[in-house]
C-alpha cells in the first residue's frame, strides 16, 4: 500500500465515495445512516470545508485511489484542541491499518501544522475497530456518555477518548 492522507478537493469524489454511505455497515455507528448522499451532495460538502476556516477534511489514498476520509475540527479554538472523525469507506482495506495510518497522519499535523494541546474523538462502544485505532494511536478512554447514541434501532453509549499532544 502507498497510503497518504491530502486535503480533499471536488475533484476527488466519485461515485465510490457516494457509495461508501450507502452501504450499512459502513455507517453502522454514524449519524451519516440517517443522511442522503449524491456526488452534488458530496462535491458540496467539499466546497464547505474547503471554505470552512475551521475544518480541514482529508482523504485517505491508497497512490491516487480514495479509500477514506479523517476530519479534523475546531482547530482555531482558544482551547487548543480540536475533534477527529474519520471513515476507511472501502471496506476492502479494513483491518490493514488505514485507520490508525490516518489517525496518525492527522496527529502529526495536530502537532506541526494546528499547533494544539489536544484531540478527542467520541466512538460508539460497539465499534470495535475504531477503538482500537484510537487506542493503538495513545488516545485514552477519558469518559462515557451512557446511552448518548441511537443505532439500528437501540442506543449505544459513546466512548469518548483525549490525546494530548506535546507541543
Amino acid at each position: 500500500m502507498d497510503l497518504n492522507i491530502k486535503i480533499l478537493k471536488e475533484e476527488d469524489i466519485g461515485k465510490d465515495c457516494v457509495e461508501w454511505f450507502l452501504d450499512t455497515e459502513i455507517v453502522r455507528f454514524s449519524d451519516n445512516q440517517y443522511r442522503k448522499f449524491t456526488i452534488n451532495g458530496q462535491k458540496e460538502y467539499v466546497r464547505n470545508c474547503l471554505s470552512n476556516k475551521d475544518i480541514d477534511l482529508y482523504g485517505i489514498f491508497d497512490g491516487n485511489r480514495h479509500i477514506g476520509n479523517i476530519v479534523i475540527c475546531g482547530f482555531n479554538s482558544v482551547h487548543k484542541k480540536a475533534e477527529i472523525t474519520y471513515v476507511v469507506g472501502d471496506r476492502k482495506y479494513w483491518g490493514k491499518g488505514v485507520g490508525s495510518f490516518a489517525v496518525l497522519e492527522i496527529t502529526k499535523k495536530a502537532i506541526n501544522i494546528y499547533k494544539l494541546n489536544k484531540l478527542f474523538a467520541g466512538v460508539v462502544d460497539a465499534n470495535v475497530g475504531s477503538r482500537r485505532v484510537l487506542e493503538k494511536n495513545g488516545f485514552v478512554l477519558e469518559g462515557t456518555r451512557i446511552k448518548h447514541l441511537f443505532y439500528d434501532g437501540k442506543f449505544y453509549n459513546q466512548l469518548d477518548y483525549g490525546l494530548l499532544l506535546s507541543i
